[in-house]
């Protein structure tokens, strides 16, 4: 029997690329999916439109944002009750070949043992760059937190699968049996870093995460960001990574302890505010120092404005540790 598709595509204010997607997406070949449209408590309700346009769509309407995390997982849960034996959730500012859910699912049915995949993404301008491959996750060999894992393109009869820690949640589809077994999207996360944790989650319960050696989906690059700006991606990147860290950084894993991933995630944190300040972006350098306050005092979920005790302390120390660079740097050209 051939398995039956649910695809979630999450929109906030961003219609016009939701549209592009779904007139993409009603090109697929494959027999049994559905699409199911969240949108993120928009400005304009998207549902008249959308309903209008793609009759066999569900488009569900939160009451409010919840963040990719939240809105996926109304999404997931709509698939599972109506018996979806596979959820592929994708980007709204995406494109997708025809072949896309064909060939994930043969991929899946496979090679079984693969609870997570996906394809390699390109550029949607070129369209030829390739975008994203696989990701390996903080292993101690490499300097860098997400380590990119090479998937050479290679069209077969069967697709091939290459193994990775993480699939990019661009597009990204798990069988049914994962959200059973691991549960759905930590919501903590809100935005950013938590369709990693779905897939070390995923990884520790058994399954394995990969990527098929074939181009299928057209990615814009991260087009809500460019609506709500620089700030909030370098807040909930910051703040995130540290509860990513923490919930994966175990010494029984191929990856750095907790204590190397703390001191590697320091040296990060202080870099990227660094390198705002030194751009100029002292608005997004804030947002780091606010990412880091939050994290240290557990505070997930949708950023909230307020007061942060510790960001007067983390910013000073930030401060001066930049100082003594800069003294440092002065020193060395002199001598």
């Amino acid at each position: 029997m051939t398995a039956t598709v649910g695809v979630v595509v999450l929109n906030y204010n961003g219609l016009a690329d939701t549209v592009e997607c779904l007139q993409s997406l009603a090109a697929l070949k494959y027999p049994r999916w559905f699409p199911v449209v969240v949108d993120n408590a928009s400005v304009v309700d998207p549902r008249e439109r959308l309903s209008h346009d793609f009759p066999g769509c569900v488009v569900i309407r939160s009451p409010e944002n919840r963040g990719w995390a939240g809105g996926n997982n109304l999404g997931i849960r709509y698939c599972l009750e109506n018996q979806a034996d596979y959820v592929v959730l994708i980007n709204n500012d995406t494109t997708v070949s025809s072949d896309l859910i064909s060939r994930l699912v043969l991929a899946a049915e496979t090679h079984r043992e693969f609870g997570v995949l996906g394809p390699v993404i390109r550029d949607y301008q070129p369209p030829c760059a390739v975008q994203t491959e696989g990701c390996n996750f903080n292993r101690p060999d490499r300097p860098e937190f997400f380590q990119r894992v090479p998937v050479p393109l290679v069209v077969g009869e069967i697709p091939k699968v290459i193994e990775v820690d993480i699939v990019n949640g661009c597009c990204l589809m798990a069988s049914a049996d994962v959200f059973r077994k691991v549960g759905l999207i930590d919501e903590r996360f809100f935005l950013i870093h938590e369709e990693s944790d779905l897939c070390l989650r995923a990884r520790r319960a058994g399954f394995r995460c990969g990527v098929i050696s074939e181009a299928l989906v057209w990615h814009k690059w991260s087009q809500s960001f460019r609506r709500t700006g620089l700030r909030h991606q370098c807040y909930y990147d910051t703040r995130n990574l540290l509860l990513l860290l923490m919930k994966h950084g175990r010494s029984r894993e191929p990856q750095r302890g907790r204590i190397r991933s703390l001191i590697s995630y320091v040296k990060y944190a202080f870099a990227r505010w660094e390198r705002e300040m030194d751009a100029a972006c002292a608005d997004a350098a804030e947002a780091v120092v606010e990412g880091i306050v939050d994290a240290i005092l557990r505070r997930y979920g949708s950023h909230k404005p307020g007061k942060r005790p510790l960001r007067r302390f983390v910013r000073q120390v930030f401060e001066w540790r930049r100082g003594i660079g800069r003294q440092t740097a002065r020193v060395g050209a002199t001598s």
